[in-house]
């Protein structure tokens, strides 16, 4: 799960300042400053956002996503390793 550290660390190594973030985001610098002491969640679509600004590479995520759908929709295998199994 990513946490407000994390945030912090993304932004920080992008070289992104609170304000430009809270900028890029639409949104206050307090706003900035909560998700990054976890003090409110970032919504999905920000975070999605932050990611873009930070340069962070989100094809993985995306191909997990791609493979959850199928899973869920049944066009493809699912292989369950859980105690309740066995």
């Amino acid at each position: 799960m990513i946490d407000g550290d994390d945030l912090k660390a993304m932004r920080v190594r992008a070289g992104i300042s609170q304000e430009a973030m809270a900028k890029k985001l639409e949104c206050d610098r307090k706003t900035i400053i909560n998700y990054e002491l976890g003090v409110s969640d970032i919504r999905s679509k920000q975070l999605f956002m932050w990611f873009m600004y930070c340069k962070i590479d989100m094809g993985a995520f995306i191909s997990e996503i791609k493979k959850v759908r199928k899973q869920a929709n049944g066009t493809e295998d699912i292989s369950l390793h859980d105690d309740e199994s066995q």
